[in-house]
């Protein structure tokens, strides 16, 4: 027998039992198993575009901070140049022109991968082509004093510096970086919040099934019901598997995880400065960071703790790739956190610690169903937390375990070896490194002989 779905839409209460009330013959049993049969595939369906939109809220967080990470490059590669003009021109170094051409070379890089994400965007791509009017216009000032300067027109080269025309076109292209910011973001609110608007339709059509469901599922609403209870106190990833009746997460058991420890520096006296709704405030828009890029390398924050938190890599099962996507989570956040500083949100520079290790931990929950919570313990989580903590002895924002670089590969991050000593707490040694982007690399040092007159910026 046949029963008609209606695609697209979700099947009405009254659509379903009029198609069950028209086939005679039939037990209340077999009339409820197919009214059942009906509300799963609608309920299928409505998953399917749940996810697709889902996939688009998140494509949006990830475009907007792949265009303020380029915007900012852009921006640091301007100042490298001009600090390499300032230089020679103070010192007459010719050394100091090494970092003017490196700086120049890498906006014309960034420049043209800006265009690639702002392509479909016209009014981004109108407020790009002006950033590259004013970016060469200020890249042609500083070549210009340098080459008075080398051509022994000293004064006329400091009478150019000293108009301070360069000044304004920096300011200008400080403003224009962070008009494109504002209406990057702004966009990506937009795609959020309908996003959202979808979401809460999907639920109104959820709710219209249930009363359908009531008929013959009581139980199933209440097992929606301590699914929804779950879901206040665990992480997202592990309701399903325990309102299934998963006995190894009720029981503990052990399993390999990356785990990233994440925690302020100075929080302390900042909390000083900050009445409770500022501090609240600030603290929420930190932890609203830390959950996107989780959210981005597909890492589950187990807790925050104050002004820390506890990412883990490898749940539910461990995958084969969790140690390159905990390296990918840590560069990340320190970069979104840099990018944070430089917006002046706050008063004082917000700066991170993070310590990576991987290895056998034992994950479980404990509690009762009316409280519930998940933790994972183990010597791993201990190395992680030291290493998190050397942070702040060796001045570095993250700290990585050797058992993390042989997982990650060594391709997925420039890794320096910071030290062998024990870790503090600890008795034996153990090799750790610093971890930085793979596009944090030294540029290969150029002749200056080889290096044309000022180009033109690469569209």
């Amino acid at each position: 027998m046949h029963v008609p779905i209606l695609h697209g839409h979700a099947m009405t209460a009254r659509a379903a039992l009029d198609v069950i009330e028209h086939v005679p013959g039939r037990s209340k049993t077999v009339d409820r198993m197919i009214a059942g049969l009906a509300v799963i595939l609608a309920m299928l369906g409505i998953a399917v575009g749940a996810s697709v939109y889902q996939q688009h809220g998140s494509e949006a967080v990830r475009h907007a901070l792949a265009v303020e990470g380029r915007l900012g490059r852009v921006l640091s590669a301007v100042q490298d140049a001009e600090t390499g003009q300032r230089g020679y021109l103070l010192t007459e170094d010719e050394n100091f022109l090494q970092p003017f051409r490196n700086g120049r070379s890498k906006v014309n890089g960034e420049i043209a991968r800006l265009h690639d994400l702002l392509r479909d965007d016209d009014s981004q791509r109108a407020e790009l082509d002006g950033l590259i009017l004013l970016i060469r216009e200020k890249l042609g000032e500083l070549g210009t004093s340098i080459d008075l300067h080398r051509s022994g027109d000293i004064e006329a080269s400091r009478t150019l510096v000293r108009e301070g025309h360069g000044r304004r076109l920096m300011d200008e292209i400080r403003t224009v970086v962070r008009r494109i910011e504002a209406q990057e973001s702004a966009l990506m609110e937009r795609r959020e919040a309908a996003v959202s608007r979808i979401a809460l339709l999907i639920w109104a059509a959820l709710a219209g099934l249930v009363l359908v469901l009531i008929l013959f599922a009581v139980s199933a609403m209440r097992e929606a019901g301590r699914r929804r209870r779950l879901s206040r106190f665990l992480p997202q990833e592990l309701v399903s598997r325990l309102a299934d009746d998963d006995g190894s997460l009720r029981a503990g058991r052990r399993q390999q995880a990356v785990i990233a420890f994440v925690d302020m520096r100075g929080s302390t006296a900042l909390a000083e400065r900050l009445d409770p709704q500022q501090l609240s405030a600030f603290l929420s828009a930190f932890r609203r960071r830390v959950m996107r890029v989780a959210r981005l390398h597909n890492g589950v924050v187990d807790k925050f703790i104050g002004d820390g938190a506890l990412v883990v890599f490898g749940l539910p099962e461990a995958q084969a790739d969790d140690a390159a996507r905990a390296v990918a989570f840590a560069t990340d956040l320190v970069e979104v956190i840099a990018r944070w500083n430089l917006k002046g949100e706050h008063a004082a520079t917000v700066r991170i610690g993070i310590g990576l290790h991987c290895g056998e931990v034992f994950s479980g929950i404990i509690g009762e169903e009316a409280r519930y919570e998940f933790t994972v313990l183990g010597d791993t989580v201990n190395v992680a937390a030291r290493l998190e903590q050397a942070t702040k002895t060796h001045g570095v924002p993250i700290l990585a375990s050797e058992a993390v670089r042989r997982a990650a590969g060594s391709a997925t991050a420039l890794w320096r070896e910071v030290s062998r000593e024990p870790l503090r707490g600890r008795r034996e040694p153990m090799a750790y490194f610093s971890v930085e982007p793979p596009g944090q690399a030294e540029p290969t040092p150029i002749r200056l002989r080889d290096v044309d007159p000022l180009p033109e910026l690469a569209l």
